[in-house]
């Protein structure tokens, strides 16, 4: 037999998987006179592409993915401005429902339209992870800013939030205290950049 080619294999693999839906390694190095591995390589280009899929011991063929449109990308439900992953905060209501913020500022000044949500997460300007923002100190007015004024940073410790403001400024403030400053703030119109 004439040993053919990885395009010529590949090729084969697929007429076989079109007909058999499932086949495994160990027939199709027997079937095509080569080794498992070499079947591996061919599947694993052919899964790399998308037209079929690796299962334990062998391959499937790939079911078509639906034409659907790229989904919008989410906004903001205070200035509805594109949400960057660097500050976002969500806001989880009783009903189940959430909101989505791009910045703590924006975060906090909707909590105060829902101020009995079962929850605030924002995310730690430092470390990128998720806290609780009832529990999360702020920096307001830094030198930093990412979209919304006054600039607010959410961080997971106070200890974090006094090193970010020596170094860019601003004022440490606790939950109770940043929701007052933003209300206070924010007898005039909402602003961003």
């Amino acid at each position: 037999a004439v040993a053919l080619s990885p395009s010529a294999r590949q090729q084969q693999i697929l007429t076989w998987l079109q007909e058999n839906h499932t086949l495994s390694v160990q027939l199709l190095a027997e079937r095509l006179q080569v080794s498992q591995m070499t079947i591996h390589r061919d599947l694993a280009r052919l899964a790399q592409g998308g037209q079929v899929r690796k299962v334990y011991g062998g391959a499937v063929l790939a079911s078509p993915l639906p034409e659907t449109p790229p989904p919008a990308s989410p906004r903001c439900a205070m200035c509805h401005q594109p949400i960057p992953g660097r500050a976002t905060v969500t806001i989880q209501l009783l009903n189940g429902d959430s909101l989505q913020a791009c910045c703590p500022h924006c975060g906090l000044m909707l909590l105060h339209n829902y101020p009995d949500a079962a929850s605030i997460l924002a995310r730690d300007f430092l470390y990128g992870r998720m806290v609780n923002a009832r529990q999360a100190f702020f920096v307001i007015g830094s030198d930093v800013q990412l979209c919304c004024i006054p600039s607010t940073l959410c961080f997971a410790s106070q200890t974090d939030a006094q090193k970010f403001q020596r170094g860019f400024g601003g004022q440490v403030l606790a939950f109770t205290a940043v929701m007052a400053h933003l209300a206070a703030h924010h007898r005039q119109p909402h602003t961003s950049q």
